[in-house]
């Protein structure tokens, strides 16, 4: 899988660069807004990948490869958590020095744990969302449903920044952070299934 993720990787090329690029500026500024969306938007990467699959048609080629149809789907997936990893790892870092300047920001300061944890959740209920319809109608059809997608990115950012501030504490926090886990951890057992089924069947 590790060399699958290495051609997403040049198949993007600077595009990918570009985007690395507005994701650290998003994780710069003291917005948590933009902060939010910096770490979500590594939902999107995936969908990238695969129209630039689609239009060469790599897919075709990727069955003489010694790679069983679950690793190339998976590779999909891998590089999308990758991806929120990373821009999560990002935002926490920036932000963290950020508030340890001495100009406090309340932007800042209003980002906790709970949000960021909250955001990986939606980003990879996101992208669960993403591979099996790109996969299913192809990168062209599925340009609605990317556009989608981005709206309900936005959506949820602000959505999630609102349920960060009338969310319980301590002790009573527990269970209102459990229904993202548990929304994930379904979201991504039915969507590998019918990604597979859908590449399979298209390719």
């Amino acid at each position: 899988m590790k060399a699958l993720l290495l051609k997403d990787y040049y198949t993007l090329g600077k595009s990918l660069h570009s985007l690395a690029l507005i994701v650290l500026l998003w994780s710069v500024i003291p917005m948590a807004f933009l902060n939010v969306f910096a770490m979500i938007y590594g939902s999107m990467i995936p969908y990238s990948a695969m129209a630039y699959d689609q239009r060469s048609r790599w897919d075709r080629f990727a069955r003489m490869l010694p790679y069983s149809d679950r690793t190339v789907v998976l590779s999909r997936y891998a590089l999308g958590w990758v991806s929120l990893l990373i821009g999560t790892a990002a935002v926490t870092l920036c932000q963290g020095i950020v508030s340890c300047l001495p100009v406090r920001t309340e932007a800042a300061a209003g980002l906790s744990p709970a949000l960021i944890y909250t955001a990986l959740c939606v980003g990879t209920i996101l992208l669960s969302i993403n591979v099996p319809l790109t996969l299913r109608f192809g990168s062209e059809k599925a340009r609605m449903v990317s556009v989608l997608i981005t709206f309900l990115v936005f959506a949820s950012v602000g959505f999630l920044k609102g349920l960060d501030a009338g969310s319980p504490a301590g002790a009573a926090a527990f269970p209102a952070l459990l229904l993202p886990a548990a929304l994930t951890i379904i979201a991504t057992a039915v969507s590998i299934p019918l990604s597979l089924k859908f590449y399979r069947k298209h390719c």
